[in-house]
């Protein structure tokens, strides 16, 4: 006896050499046996397979038809569903000769072993008995799986360039900055090298590895890895296992092990070869001569993840294809609520892309630049699950966060060694948030119909009533830790050994924020209330077809369903028609009998039973139809006059409601953007800098300096300032995660236009709703004064300033003042001094310039000069008045020998001239050309006694210094040094 190879059997588990000349609705011949082909929320009545009766299963005679053709029982194949019995036995519940036993009840039966002398034949025909089957057909779905995993790469590639080329055409950037990294440009780029190299990697990096490299060079080890999920390759490698496995699993009967292990082959081989060709294919790097980075995404990560997308793909399409277990109807809203969170991204990613889209071409082309939309879709199929995940997170009300951390060896060169910064939708234009914010809700309100339409649940059973609530909750969750996956970009950078001892660490991240889940666990809940309160109002009205193609009917019943061959599941739902009505069961069929054994069934079967409408008391199967239809009708009942008045009725207030909350959100946000906007702070502040409110800009802004230091703040003094800033434009916000704002203004002072960024911050509320905000710390512009120590009072704008106060030590003191020209002079006091005033401009923009100063000082007039000269020739008078030779004191002395007492006089001879200099002071000298001169006429003792005293003179120069000093009172006098 041989076995044909292409894997079929009959559904009794035998080969079809040894079938049974009899062929029955319940036992088609081979080639004619069918699996019903169950979507993803489908839904229909369920119970015992039809075609059996409550007389006698289907199978009895097919077990006796079996037994006279000399073929044995088949034993309970391996890989069966749970208290699965064999197609030739009774089904459980049935009715049976007292005291008769299904074969499944007689005992186990032993499974064939192969001996030795087996032929191969034999043993494939063992192994099929046992459920397993060739792993050939499954091998081809992972490779094909693969191979569009890998065009889809290159296609993302090839697409990846052309959006560098259209970014920065004919720039050279990506050159310039390789080659000042010390990286050779054409090695590492090399067009085609890269392009073959490139799409490997990026299957790894689907199958969620990361692209990066692990070197050494001179003792330093470097480790870098970028983790990103190019979602639209790891789509299509999924996509092609599933429905690979469908197209594997169509016509066959292959048992729950046979699909496992399959999938289970294929993936590991998927997986090895993903792993060995990224690593084989890595792209090599250049950094010095001899020395190449070899940078793959080769890696244990790449391997799991590719075996468990493969495995769990292709499982689950040949899944799809065998017929639904008794207990689907119970948990069907789980797969249909993750088909509908599907198509809930899909909506409105699609519709935010769009509207985004046509936003920023419009204002790119109003301002001249390039539309990004070019290159944002050039970069969809690398970037298009980041994409796609940001435009769904942000309408959940959830952020985009970064994140950096610096190592500690830059942390003197940043002002933080870590950063986080977020985003929300909040940070977008009022009218651009407010669109979202609306798309948001409508799309939670659409979605909602789809889901009410055609839905039945089974009544009085609490697992299906959990399930209902639960399905769409627990499932957006999932998909929110889905969508926390596909946005997050990660890059790592570390370090070791050398210079950097045990190492240093610089990483950084994108993505959502963490609670996204949570948020869409909420979005979930709120589509089910939906659902179940709105939906119904809207449905009855809406076309058929605009929602029948989320859950479509399922097909017809077939005739092989309770015959589905080793390891396969009883059907246990008998399909609807072709409307999705649910079909009754004959009465007497427990609930889950053919597909659950023991006392696991009996117990579902009786909780499932439990408070049935109709027929429950007698075991018949119904469900309940949410959608607010009849059940088991195609034809949709007229509304009455009076529920459509209703229905125009409640459509007019929900839109009147609408359009008030739209209404009310406008005005708020009108109101709240521009009379409570935090650019009206600064507004008023650099109003008050150019109307020289002095007052107003210290109210606003208090300057953080000693009140003796806020002499220059007053109205007189900030008004009568010259230059002041002619207008302001307030050019950015920039909302800070604390709740403060950044806000930079453009102010031109001068003819000179210069930016300045202040920082607002929230002071409460303005009539009860609306944000109330106040200027933060503002530095002010400086002037400083530069006078003599002991200054008392300076004229600032004609203004008198008491200075007394302020420490002049160092010789200098800074005043904050508003900007303007400044003129500082001094009090004049006599005609002895005149006053050398001092002109200084005081910027917007604090520059710390110590050249910017102000230094009023005192200069003798003419007259002054006089008094000095005056003073000086008095003081050389006063001196030649005495007799003595050196009189003590003076500027002049004579040189005498034996002097006869009190003989001497002075005579000045010629007045010496003084010249009055400033330096710190007046000072006053006499130079060598204009000194004078005296003489000293006296007696000297003669040599001999009888001899007279004789007259004798000396001759002396006069030379003079000293410093002058004008008080308060314009008395002027001077100071000699010493002599």
């Amino acid at each position: 006896m041989t076995t044909p190879d292409d894997g079929t059997s009959a559904p009794d588990g035998t080969t079809p050499s040894a079938q049974p000349p009899e062929h029955t609705a319940a036992n088609p011949p081979e080639g004619e046996q069918r699996t019903t082909d169950y979507s993803y929320g489908s839904y229909g009545s369920y119970g015992q397979d039809p075609t059996r009766s409550a007389d006698g299963p289907a199978g009895t005679d097919q077990q006796q038809a079996s037994a006279s053709a000399g073929s044995p029982a088949p034993a309970s194949p391996v890989g069966a569903a749970p208290g699965q019995e064999s197609p030739a036995a009774p089904a459980q519940g049935s009715p049976s000769a007292p005291g008769q036993e299904s074969p499944a009840a007689a005992g186990p039966q032993a499974m064939p072993t192969a001996s030795p002398s087996m032929s191969t034949e034999q043993v494939v025909a063992t192994l099929r008995g046992a459920g397993l089957e060739s792993p050939l057909r499954s091998l081809a779905v992972g490779g094909v799986a693969y191979v569009g995993a890998l065009l889809t790469s290159l296609v993302a590639v090839l697409l990846s360039a052309a959006a560098m080329a259209v970014g920065a055409a004919g720039t050279g950037e990506v050159g310039d900055e390789l080659d000042s990294a010390g990286i050779d440009p054409e090695g590492a780029l090399s067009g085609i090298a890269m392009i073959v190299r490139m799409p490997f990697q990026l299957v790894a990096m689907a199958s969620f590895g990361s692209w990066g490299t692990h070197a050494e060079f001179e003792g330093v080890a470097l480790r870098a890895s970028v983790r990103l999920l190019p979602f639209v390759v790891t789509l299509v490698m999924v996509l092609l296992a599933f429905y690979g496995g469908r197209f594997v699993q169509r016509g066959r009967s292959t048992g729950l092990l046979g699909i496992w292990v399959s999938a289970l082959i294929t993936g590991i081989a998927t997986a090895l070869f993903t792993v060995l060709a990224a690593l084989v294919l890595a792209q090599p790097v250049p950094l010095d001569e001899g020395f190449s980075l070899r940078v793959h995404a080769a890696g244990f990560d790449a391997f799991f993840g590719s075996l468990l997308l493969i495995t769990l793909a292709i499982g689950l399409g040949r899944m799809s294809r065998r017929a639904r277990w008794a207990w689907w109807p119970l948990v069907a809203d789980l797969p249909a609520a993750a088909k509908l969170a599907v198509v809930h991204a899909l909506v409105i990613g699609i519709a935010l892309g769009v509207l985004g889209a046509i936003g920023t071409t419009i204002q790119a082309l109003a301002d001249g630049e390039q539309p990004p939309v070019f290159v944002l879709v050039l970069l969809l199929p690398l970037l298009g699950g980041q994409m796609i995940a940001a435009l769904t997170g942000l309408p959940l009300l959830s952020s985009l966060t970064a994140k950096a951390n610096a190592p500690d060896l830059l942390g003197e060169f940043l002002p933080s060694s870590s950063f986080t910064g977020r985003a929300t939708v909040f940070d977008l234009p009022w009218y651009a948030w407010l669109i979202t914010i609306l798309v948001g809700i409508g799309v939670l309100l659409v979605v909602s119909l789809p889901w009410n339409h055609g839905r039945r649940i089974v009544p009085g059973n609490i697992i299906a009533l959990v399930v209902s609530w639960a399905a769409l909750p627990v499932v957006y969750f999932a998909g929110g830790i889905v969508l926390l996956v596909l946005a997050r970009v990660s890059v790592s950078v570390g370090v070791e050994g050398g210079f950097f001892g045990g190492g240093e660490q610089m990483s950084g991240s994108v993505g959502l924020a963490w609670w996204t889940p949570f948020l869409a666990l909420l979005a979930g809940v709120i589509v089910e209330v939906f659902s179940r309160f709105f939906a119904p109002l809207l449905v009855p009205v809406l076309p058929r077809r605009a929602l029948s193609w989320f859950r479509r009917p399922l097909a017809p019943a077939d005739a092989s369903a309770g015959a589905n061959g080793p390891g396969s599941p009883a059907t246990g739902v008998a399909e609807g028609t072709a409307t999705g009505a649910p079909t009754g069961v004959p009465a007497g069929a427990p609930f889950g009998s053919a597909a659950l054994g023991g006392g696991a069934a009996t117990k579902l079967a009786a909780g499932a039973a439990t408070g049935l409408a109709g027929g429950a008391a007698a075991g018949g199967a119904t469900t309940v139809d949410m959608s607010g239809s009849a059940p088991g009708t195609q034809e949709r009942r007229p509304l009455s006059k009076k529920a459509r008045r209703r229905l125009i009725a409640g459509f007019a207030g929900a839109g009147a409601i609408c359009v008030l909350v739209v209404g009310l959100v406008i005005a708020y946000n009108v109101i709240a953007r521009t009379v409570y906007a935090p650019e009206k702070s600064v507004d008023a502040y650099l109003s008050a800098l150019e109307d020289g409110s002095a007052s107003q800009a210290s109210e606003l802004a208090p300057a953080n300096v000693p009140t003796a230091q806020q002499v220059l703040l007053t109205d007189e003094i900030a008004g009568a300032a010259a230059q002041r800033p002619d207008s302001h434009e307030i050019t950015a916000t920039d909302r800070q995660d604390d709740g403060s704002a950044q806000v930079t203004a453009r102010i031109t002072q001068d003819g000179v236009t210069s930016e300045r960024t202040f920082t607002v911050e929230r002071a409460g509320r303005s009539a009860v709703v609306f944000p109330s905000w106040r200027l933060g710390a503002v530095e002010y512009s400086t002037l400083r004064l530069v006078v003599d120590q002991g200054t008392s009072t300076i004229l600032v704008n004609d203004q008198e300033v008491d200075v007394s106060d302020l420490d002049l030590s160092p010789g200098y003191v800074d005043l904050p003042a508003l900007p303007g020209t400044y003129t500082v002079s001094l009090p004049a006091a006599s005609d002895l001094v005149t006053v050398t005033d001092s002109e200084v401009p005081v910027l917007v923009e604090p520059s710390g310039d110590e050249d910017t100063y102000a230094s009023p000082f005192y200069q003798l007039s003419e007259e002054g000069q006089k008094e000095v000269q005056k003073q000086v020739n008095a003081r050389i008078d006063e001196c030649a008045t005495s007799k003595d030779a050196a009189p003590e004191d003076c500027p002049f002395e004579a040189y005498v020998y034996d002097q006869v007492d009190d003989s001497g006089s002075w005579k000045i001879e010629d007045y010496p001239t003084v010249t009055v200099e400033k330096e710190d002071g007046w000072y006053f000298s006499t130079g060598y050309e204009d000194s004078g001169s005296a003489v000293y006429s006296y007696k000297q003792e003669p040599f001999l006694d009888d001899e007279k005293p004789t007259d004798e003179t000396s001759d002396s120069s006069i030379t003079v210094s000293g410093a002058v000093t004008v008080d308060d009172d314009g008395k002027l006098s001077v100071q000699y040094s010493e002599y």
